[in-house]
């Protein structure tokens, strides 16, 4: 499987733009279908949704976000 380069937030932000909420959803459940394909279908569905988790994970770490939050 090959290296993903790091996107910045304003480049995650575009990106999660390309498509509405409903069609993140459809585009989601549509994985979940697809990962009955065998197991190459699963691999490349695993791929994908840690890419999707990337974009839509919190961000837990952000100090400039959560200055007194005492996280970092």
């Amino acid at each position: 499987m090959q290296t993903i380069r790091q996107y910045t937030d304003t480049e995650k932000e575009v990106i999660k733009s390309f498509f509405t909420d409903v069609e993140w959803d459809a585009i989601d459940s549509s994985l979940s279908d697809y990962q009955d394909y065998g197991e190459e279908a699963t691999e490349l569905m695993v791929s994908i949704s840690n890419k999707m988790y990337d974009l839509f994970a919190p961000k837990y770490q952000d100090e400039n976000r959560h200055p007194d939050s005492g996280a970092n």
